[in-house]
């Protein structure tokens, strides 16, 4: 089993592995299963990853639409499980039009659904790169994600 093994380590290795490539996941699929189980991950965290996916994917589906000109309070329980950076982070990607307010009310609904994990910028840069990227018709958004996390990767690096 990987060090430090979460659920976010699961999706980021399906998001380099399959989905950055353009290949459609199928999460019934048995052999991403033992791929991802050959590569060191544990069977809860394989399912709590299979199932926040499908659940970005039946949110997002039921999402109604929000008005552009709509205006982000959160709510006392979202304030104490998201902590300031991570809600100015939302509201900057807003303001940069990465993401559109119903972006925004995904990654906040997909963040919550991660909790557990511990929320910092490093998850909530992830998350949002898996709501764009799961979302229609936001290539350029996913493309400004994209550079965003990998920039911080990199300088990470350094």
């Amino acid at each position: 089993m990987r060090e430090k093994e979460t659920v976010l380590s699961v999706l980021m290795y399906l998001f380099h592995h399959h989905m950055e490539k353009d290949n459609q996941l199928n999460l019934n699929d048995m052999q991403l299963v033992d791929e991802l189980k050959s590569a060191g991950f544990h069977a809860h965290n394989i399912g709590k990853a299979f199932r926040w996916l499908h659940h970005l994917v039946k949110f997002a589906e039921q999402s109604p639409p929000i008005s552009p000109d709509s205006f982000r309070v959160f709510s006392e329980e979202e304030r104490l499980l998201i902590n300031s950076d991570c809600r100015s982070f939302i509201l900057s990607l807003e303001a940069q039009h990465i993401l559109t307010p119903q972006t925004r009310e995904i990654v906040i609904h997909q963040i919550l659904e991660l909790i557990n994990e511990g929320v910092d910028l490093h998850l909530l840069k992830w998350v949002t790169l898996m709501v764009l990227f799961n979302m229609p018709n936001c290539e350029n958004a996913l493309s400004n994600m994209e550079f965003l996390v990998l920039s911080d990767a990199f300088d990470s690096v350094h």
